[in-house]
Parts: structure tokens; sequence; C-alpha cells
């Protein structure tokens, strides 16, 4: 028995040896096959992140796939949490002895010398200290604009935002919506030797070639506006800012867009038009954000229908789905819906899939935005425009058997 094939028992053996043998050198021993069989497991499974809860009932843990938390891992005794929590922020650097605050750390490679690389993230809470655990593979290779699921059209519309000698590119969306893979599938696209190029993150999430990347350092003073001000007089021609997160940011990063660079970074809105409104509430005045404005990119991620198992129906007209698509409704319309299978261990989803909405500064947007109008004037514009919204180019993914309506619902609510 192999753990990819069945860890469960296996964890169950482990989880009952370190408890029988507790404080002796059999049970850390125990303990440490423990820790990285849990890491495999999740690994295994494909899971973004790893939740390690301690409850009344026990340790539960949760993994994150495709985006959705489930708890396929077994319960682990409350006997075993300070041994697990112990071991684990060892692993990844962090201060043992401490339990009062939050704190990170990075775990570079298992006991047996395996490499990987997994953000750790621990959060004081009433039964004990949470701990989450972002993975990342390593021989995971960057993505191509062509891979990140853009239409022809609106990825001829983005190679022609980031190609811009300067201006300020936005990528929009919630958390876990696949922004910082857009910025990195951007950056990547743009490097060359003749092309100075500068990053900003907090954390660096990839090692890219041929880029300075700066991790910013709060503690020791290095943040986002400290940095944006040192770039000034350094030779930077493309920047990539994490995220805009305050009003001394968000001025800096218009300054510098201002001067001649070209800026990407990120903001926490729910689609293109909101972003521009999220930045004059930072502060940023009208007449500078038509100035600078070069196009903004919305988008989400869908769970994908695995391509083994998925089904084709005829949406019948008087269904809750016919209801639900209102004016996109047609008759005869055909979708596509998950069943389950074992290549998809049951779920009827394998990997994720972006959606996106493009809105590029035209002339007309840009005087709407110095007249001030309202949010509903810029959706108008990009309607006429005939720009298509997120809900859009997902219906057109739905009819295309890459993803299903409800699935699509449940993003987009």
């Amino acid at each position: 028995m192999t753990l990819t094939d069945s860890p469960l028992p296996f964890l169950i053996q482990l989880a009952q040896q370190e408890c029988r043998s507790a404080g002796t050198r059999e049970g850390g021993n125990a303990m440490i096959r423990l820790v990285d069989a849990l890491l495999r497991a999740a690994a295994a499974r494909q899971a973004s992140d790893l939740h390690i809860e301690p409850q009344m009932d026990g340790i539960h843990l949760r993994c994150r796939i495709d985006g959705l938390l489930a708890e396929p891992l077994p319960l682990l005794p409350l006997a075993l949490q300070a041994a697990l929590l112990a071991r684990v922020k060892l692993m990844a650097g962090m201060d043992v002895t401490g339990h009062q605050l939050p704190q990170d750390g990075h775990i570079a490679c298992l006991g047996d010398g395996t490499a990987t690389d997994i953000r750790v993230s621990s959060l004081p809470a009433s039964h004990g200290e949470v701990l989450v655990l972002r993975f990342q593979r390593r021989d995971e290779k960057l993505l191509e604009l062509d891979s990140l699921g853009f239409t022809s059209e609106n990825l001829a519309r983005f190679r022609g935002f980031i190609r811009r000698q300067a201006g300020l590119v936005i990528i929009t969306g919630p958390m876990n919506s696949g922004k910082s893979t857009t910025l990195y599938a951007a950056i990547h696209a743009l490097t060359a030797p003749e092309t100075s190029i500068v990053t900003l993150e907090d954390p660096i999430e990839r090692q890219l070639p041929g880029i300075c990347q700066v991790q910013m350092r709060e503690r020791t003073g290095l943040t986002y506006p400290v940095a944006l001000r040192a770039l000034l007089r350094q030779d930077a021609e493309k920047i990539l800012l994490g995220e805009i997160r305050d009003e001394e940011t968000a001025a800096l990063a218009v300054r510098i867009a201002l001067t001649g660079h070209l800026l990407l970074t990120t903001l926490h809105t729910d689609d293109c038009v909101d972003a521009i409104f999220r930045l004059r509430e930072m502060g940023v005045p009208a007449y500078l954000l038509a100035a600078v404005l070069t196009g903004i990119v919305s988008q989400r991620l869908v769970r994908r229908l695995c391509p083994a198992c998925r089904e084709a129906y005829t949406i019948p007209a008087d269904s809750a789905e016919a209801q639900a698509l209102g004016k996109d409704y047609q008759a005869g319309m055909k979708l596509w819906r998950a069943r389950g299978c074992d290549a998809c261990q049951g779920t009827g989803s394998r990997g994720r899939l972006a959606l996106h909405e493009l809105l590029p500064l035209t002339p007309a947007l840009r005087q709407l935005i110095l007249q001030g109008a309202p949010a509903d004037a810029l959706r108008t514009a990009m309607q006429k425009a005939a720009l298509p919204t997120l809900w859009q180019d997902g219906l057109s993914k739905c009819q295309q058997g890459l993803t299903s309506l409800a699935e699509l619902q449940r993003v987009l609510g």
C-alpha cells in the first residue's frame, strides 16, 4: 500500500503510534512521519491549501481542492495537538514557543530531503493555533498567456494592455481568483534581456528568472510605499506591484505610471468598473485616473468539468435553469453538467478555469471618468462597446462544455 493510493489507514496508524509512545523517541519519530504523510496526502490530492484546525472533538484536516474546502483526511486526536503544531512550526522556521500572536513561515524541504514549497500561517484560536499551509508545486511551469482561458478577443486586448510603454494595468477580483497567476504570466511574456523589470511582492510566490524580485518586509520598514519611492530612482521600465492596499500606495502607483513606467497591479473589487471607484475612494483624482489607466481585467476561477465524464443536456423552457438564464436563454439551448467518475474521484471536475471581463480605456470611457460619471453610465458604455461581462464569458464557456451553469451560478452568485 502506498500513501497516494490509500493514505487514510496509514495516517490513522501513525497517529495511534504517536499517541501510544508520546514523549519518547519513538513518539517523536512517529510525529515526523505523520506530518510528512499529511503533507504528501494533501499534495497527492492536488490541494492548494491544507487547514489544520483544533476543535472540541479533535484536530480537523481540511484541504482546498479546485477552490472548495473538503475534509478527506481523518480526524486526529487532540492529544497530538501540541506535538503536531510544534513539528509543523519547526519545519517552517517559526517560533515553536510563541502561541499568542500570528506567525508566518515557509517549508522548503521535507524530512526525507524532498524539495517542496509550502507557505505556513498560524493564527491563535479558541481551541489552539490554527495552521494553514499553502502549496506551490516547484515543478509547476509558469503559465503562458495563451493558457489562461482568455477568449481570442480578450487575449488580444490584454496583450495590448501590457505592450504599452507606460500606464496602469489592474487585475481585479476576490481572494483566490487567480490574479497573481495572470500577473506572473504577463511579466513572463514581457521578460527580455533588453527590458528592466522589477516586482514588489508580499510574499514572493514564484521565482522568475531574469527578474529583480523584492520581498516586502514591514517589520524592517520595507513597505510598498517605501519600495515604490525607491523605484523612482531605479532604472526600471516595467513594474509588478503585488497589491494596492491604501491611499499612499495608490497615489505612488499612479505617479510612477505617469512618469513613463508600465505598472501592473491588483485590487480586490467585484468588477472592472468597481476598480475605478475604489481608486477614487482612495483619493486618486479623476483627471489622473483618466490619464494613467490603460486597462482593467476582472476575473474569477470556476471548476473545469471532467472531460472523461461530463454530459450534455438540453434545458427545458419551463426549468429553473431557463428562468435563471433569463434573456440569455434560447430554445433548445445545450449545456453540460458533471457526473463523476474514477478519473475525477467522483467530483465531476478536474482543475479550474478563468473567467474574464476586460475594460480597455477608450476615449469615451476616459471622458466619462473625467466627468465623474456614475457606475451605471460606465457599465452602459461597456455594453455599447460590446465588451463581454464575467457572466457572458462564463455562459459561453458553459456552452463549450468547459464548466457548468451550476458552477457559474455558485461563483458569480
